[in-house]
């Protein structure tokens, strides 16, 4: 039995994202050191409730990438709308609100820090992705080959890295979650 995947995005989604392309970045280890410290901060902040944090994305991986650094915040769905609002008290409004995910953003130095939020399904297969990744270095290889391959248009380079992921996902061996 394989890990049910994410929802899949309809075509039309990806139109949301320009056509330029995206500047690639080397891994830096800085953006490790950031992570670090925003996980402190959230840490402390959300004290009080029921939370795992998780450094992600191509920091979590020690890869190429955007340059951003990606925080996983993964609340207990009792406590989400509490852990949304506590949050909006230090980053503000969030740049992107949908059932199962919520994202802040904010600078560090001259470093864009996105803190994101995942329930339920979401944060399951999120946390698993990223365990199974960190566990196959081939296919960390191969994300990469995608991440360069499209990186000519940031729609393209979503829609792919959308394509590689959910397929892991699928592969993941495993209860059906």
């Amino acid at each position: 039995m394989f890990m049910k995947g994410l929802n899949k995005f309809p075509e039309e989604y990806f139109l949301k994202y320009k056509t330029k392309p995206v500047t690639l970045k080397p891994y830096n280890l800085q953006q490790e050191q950031i992570a670090e410290i925003y996980i402190k901060k959230i840490g402390k902040v959300l004290k009080d409730y029921n939370i795992r944090l998780k450094i992600r994305g191509s920091t979590a991986f020690k890869i190429m990438g955007k340059g951003e650094v990606e925080v996983g915040v993964y609340p207990n769905d009792k406590e989400w709308n509490k852990v949304v609002d506590k949050l909006k008290s230090v980053f503000g409004e969030p740049e992107n609100v949908e059932t199962d995910y919520v994202r802040f953003n904010d600078i560090y130095k001259d470093t864009e820090v996105e803190i994101i939020l995942l329930k339920e399904h979401e944060a399951d297969v999120d946390i698993k992705l990223h365990d199974y990744l960190i566990a196959h270095p081939e296919l960390l290889k191969e994300y990469v080959d995608i991440k360069k391959k499209y990186c000519y248009s940031k729609r393209e380079y979503q829609r792919q890295k959308h394509y590689f992921l959910s397929k892991v996902i699928e592969s993941i061996p495993g209860e059906e979650l």
